[in-house]
């Protein structure tokens, strides 16, 4: 009795779930939380050094020398910058950030971190979750 070759069973990839941990920051009162599942998300992304670090934690490659990691720096910082600003929706948080001097044209996401923890980080006044 001969045997049957059959086919080798293909199993289809897994798809990968991404799920979201951020936070919408409403102020003072969750600050803690925001900032913890930001640093959650960011890891993930591999992105944390981008929004954590001082803002030459990542210094800008040379775009004429190597234009490719520069290209890898603008996007890598620009997802940062995404995921931060994803969580700073509510009109009272921008507002109040604006207040202090927000340059909304500055697209280092240390630069609004560091807004954002000097504005509602520990001994800012709270503002009432709306």
């Amino acid at each position: 009795m001969a045997a049957s070759l059959s086919a080798p069973t293909v199993m289809a990839a897994t798809p990968i779930i991404q799920i979201c941990a951020l936070v919408e920051l409403k102020g003072s009162q969750n600050i803690r939380d925001w900032n913890h599942f930001l640093r959650v998300e960011l890891d993930a992304e591999d992105l944390t050094e981008y929004v954590f670090g001082p803002a030459s934690a990542v210094p800008e490659p040379n775009k004429n020398l190597d234009p490719v990691a520069h290209k890898a720096w603008k996007l890598a910082r620009a997802k940062a910058m995404r995921i931060l600003i994803s969580t700073l929706r509510r009109e009272t948080v921008i507002s109040r950030l604006e207040g202090y001097g927000w340059d909304n044209e500055n697209r280092d996401p240390a630069y609004v971190r560091q807004l954002v923890w000097k504005v509602f980080g520990s001994g800012a006044p709270a503002l009432p979750l709306v």
